[in-house]
């Protein structure tokens, strides 16, 4: 057994060294030993290997307990709230990642699967600048798919990505979005939060079920934090064509990095989660109702008319992954850290598989 881990590590990163690849952290950096590193990269305690899927499931839960650790041990609340004693702490959004995949699998992944993204694309580091990016991806009966990414680059780049999309037999429930940015240093350094409930359509009345309480929240109860976030309008250079997204759409570009923000936005995050949870559940409840009505010839005069169907739904989900495939600067970020041809890859089979009809393995169920 020793025999067989001392020629795995010195095939892959030289005898007696840990890889320093950003899963593991350098090993010893972080107090890993050298049989920790192996197994997060998939060698059994044996000495042999894993698959290549169960190597990256390995890798992908390894990185986000890691990720959740971090965000508590720099200040986070078990709810996932920074501290406000102590000494400041790093900025980033790993207290809102684990926060919104926490209140995503509690409501909505009781029959949560785990959908196998390649290796290569679930974690890529270029430890020349220091970044590294981790995604998971996953689906249930509720949801059609659920992707999350998280750039950790230090000073450099703190991102966090992640998208909901309700299972099409729920048509009239929109997507779930959060994008939350922080890149460059010191008077570089630019924040961006944006938060929204993506519309599949533009009728009035799919709108009126759930943007008139995204305006309340907005104008409303964050008007005090507007000056801290720089709540403002969305830039027509990306948002041109509105299509897929909301009246009641949050974006803010925070003139500083720092913890009034964290919880600010995080506050942001969690209530707009909590709109899009109702949202759901009424969804789901008038669809049933209307499937039940049809079904057995009843009026249909008490039951909210579903604006779309399945069918309608997926090709609204679908044409929304094509826009961003289009139009999300995320891509050419990708490609400066990288490359191209991994760029292109990413983000036409995990980030917006809906996007390219021709993409198989990764694309929505």
């Amino acid at each position: 057994r020793r025999r067989a881990l001392r020629a795995w590590r010195a095939a892959t990163t030289g005898a007696g060294k840990w890889c320093g690849c950003g899963v593991c952290g350098g090993g010893g950096a972080r107090g890993m030993s050298r049989g920790a590193c192996a197994a997060a990269h998939g060698a059994r305690a044996d000495g042999t290997m894993m698959t290549a899927a169960s190597a990256a499931r390995r890798t992908r839960a390894r990185c986000a307990r890691a990720g959740r650790a971090r965000a508590q041990s720099d200040g986070g609340d078990a709810d996932g709230s920074r501290s406000s004693s102590g000494a400041s702490s790093a900025f980033d959004f790993r207290a809102h990642e684990a926060w919104l995949m926490d209140a995503l699998t509690r409501t909505c992944g009781s029959s949560r699967t785990d959908v196998d993204v390649d290796a290569c694309l679930a974690y890529k580091s270029n430890e020349t600048i220091g970044v590294r990016t981790t995604t998971e991806v996953w689906t249930s009966s509720r949801l059609r798919r659920v992707r999350s990414t998280y750039v950790d680059g230090g000073e450099v780049a703190q991102i966090f990505n992640c998208v909901a999309y309700p299972s099409t037999s729920t048509p009239d429930a929109p997507i779930f979005g959060a994008d939350l940015i922080c890149i460059g240093k010191g008077a570089a350094r630019k924040v961006l939060i944006g938060v929204d409930l993506q519309p599949m359509c533009r009728d009035a009345s799919y709108a009126a079920a759930y943007v008139p309480e995204l305006l309340a929240l907005r104008d409303g109860r964050f008007a005090d934090v507007a000056e801290t976030l720089g709540t403002t309008t969305p830039s027509t250079k990306f948002y041109e064509d509105a299509k897929f997204f909301s009246k009641g759409m949050f974006f803010a570009r925070p003139p500083t990095a720092d913890d009034e923000v964290a919880r600010a936005s995080l506050d942001v995050l969690k209530a707009y989660f909590d709109v899009w949870v109702r949202r759901l559940d009424e969804a789901e409840r008038e669809a049933e109702a209307m499937d039940g009505a049809c079904k057995f010839g009843l009026s249909l005069e008490d039951v909210r008319r579903c604006v779309l169907t399945e069918t309608t739904a997926r090709a609204g989900q679908d044409a929304h992954d094509a826009w961003q495939l289009e139009h999300d600067p995320a891509i050419a970020m990708f490609t400066k850290w990288y490359g191209d041809a991994w760029s292109r890859e990413f983000a036409e089979t995990v980030l917006f598989p809906g996007g390219c009809p021709s993409t198989t393995g990764n694309r929505h169920p």
